[in-house]
């Protein structure tokens, strides 16, 4: 089953174009986008979330445009990006708790305890230590129920334990059968015989994209 299907797919900001003309489709499993600063992959997965509107082409996720359909989508989307900024005013846990109480979690608490942000959640954002706040903005992603998981750049500012735990659970939700877009730039070793795709972005375009056992044999040789 397509998940995420995207046609002739353009973002231009100003006078520069971050996509151009980009067609994918995605199923269930776990799919890894990969390629340079200001390559699209970011604007991709915003575009397919329903934070950017497209210039021109056409993106549907769950048979629903992101954009126009966001209210009725985002109880099915679950997402976290690099740099979003937590509230100062208060604590970790009261921000998770509102949200999880908009939407519901039975993953939350113990997703939290997985990730170890129960032992400082209790306090304000900005006594965290960028590993601290990255440890709570995946929870925001990965400690709720969902159809599909969006995450950019997940293992930035991670120790090792943690870029394992992370791991684990993106291999939990694969092999669950939810679809999870990632943009990195480093795949763990954990990973690597969990991947579905593999797209490979450039200035913009996509330049390959491999499936299966392809896909895992080619992280392979690169890695």
């Amino acid at each position: 089953m397509e998940v995420v299907v995207v046609e002739n797919l353009s973002k231009r900001f100003g006078f520069t174009w971050a996509l151009r003309d980009v067609s994918l489709k995605l199923g269930g499993g776990l799919h890894l986008l990969l390629g340079p600063n200001g390559s699209g992959k970011t604007t991709f997965l915003k575009l397919a979330v329903g934070m950017l509107k497209p210039t021109s082409g056409l993106v549907r996720v769950l048979g629903l445009d992101p954009w126009r359909d966001y209210a009725k989508l985002s109880a099915k989307l679950s997402f976290a990006f690099e740099g979003l900024p937590l509230p100062w005013w208060v604590s970790g846990e009261t921000f998770i708790e509102r949200l999880a109480s908009m939407r519901g979690s039975i993953l939350l608490r113990s997703v939290a305890e997985e990730l170890g942000v129960t032992a400082y959640w209790h306090r304000l954002p900005f006594t965290y230590s960028s590993g601290m706040a990255k440890r709570l903005l995946l929870l925001l992603a990965l400690g709720f129920e969902a159809e599909v998981y969006v995450l950019d750049e997940p293992f930035t500012l991670l120790d090792r334990e943690a870029v394992r735990l992370v791991s684990r659970k993106l291999r939990e939700l694969a092999e669950s059968g939810k679809t999870i877009l990632v943009a990195t730039h480093y795949v763990p070793k954990e990973l690597e015989d969990a991947i579905s795709t593999l797209t490979r972005f450039e200035n913009g375009e996509i330049i390959a994209h491999v499936t299966g056992d392809e896909a895992r044999n080619c992280l392979k040789q690169t890695s």
